[in-house]
């Protein structure tokens, strides 16, 4: 999968997400600065993290975890643009600063100790409700449990928490974000 894929199935699944319409609230440009902002990620998990994705011709559902000891590439730093650069070009620097702030608060709620992060798991919107998402996420349960770690998550859409919550995570923390932001539901195995 080329991060070029990975930044164009994602904005499409995340294009109605709380998270990303509480970042991009304009709904013609969401798409393109989600895009923007996906396609860093992608770049970030391709090269330095796990990414496990379903193929249909072209890739319709993908996954995006971190897991412990994973460090972002030396080079990585000196790359243009850098994610605080490009949502600052995106939203202005005054509201990425107030949505960087408000965003820290995750890496709070997150086990201690070693732990498998799932940072993205999106589907197409015409695959939903196949099996893809649900299939991923197992795989990378299965996965973080072999390695003897707990599968983490964070979730701000309601609708995703019974989803998770059928494939074993159950809800650790439930904050609403500040600065009118939406409610994170921090989900770990047990």
């Amino acid at each position: 999968m080329s991060a070029v894929e990975a930044r164009t199935l994602l904005a499409r699944a995340f294009a109605d997400d709380p998270l990303m319409v509480w970042f991009f609230p304009d709904d013609e440009l969401r798409p393109h600065a989600c895009a923007a902002m996906f396609g860093l990620f992608a770049e970030h998990y391709l090269a330095t993290g796990r990414v496990d994705a379903v193929w249909r011709g072209e890739p319709v559902a993908v996954a995006m975890w971190q897991w412990p000891g994973e460090q972002e590439e030396e080079a990585a730093a000196e790359r243009l643009p850098s994610m605080g650069g490009l949502m600052s070009a995106l939203m202005g620097p005054d509201r990425a600063a107030a949505i960087g702030g408000a965003m820290a608060v995750l890496g709070q709620l997150r086990p201690p100790g070693p732990h498998a992060y799932l940072h993205l798991l999106g589907v197409a919107p015409g695959h939903r409700g196949e099996g893809l998402g649900g299939n991923l996420l197992d795989q990378g349960i299965a996965a973080a449990r072999s390695a003897g770690l707990v599968a983490c998550l964070d979730t701000m859409n309601p609708a995703n928490v019974p989803f998770y919550e059928a494939h074993g995570m159950s809800v650790r923390h439930e904050v609403p974000l500040p600065d009118g932001g939406p409610t994170v539901w921090s989900m770990a195995t047990g």
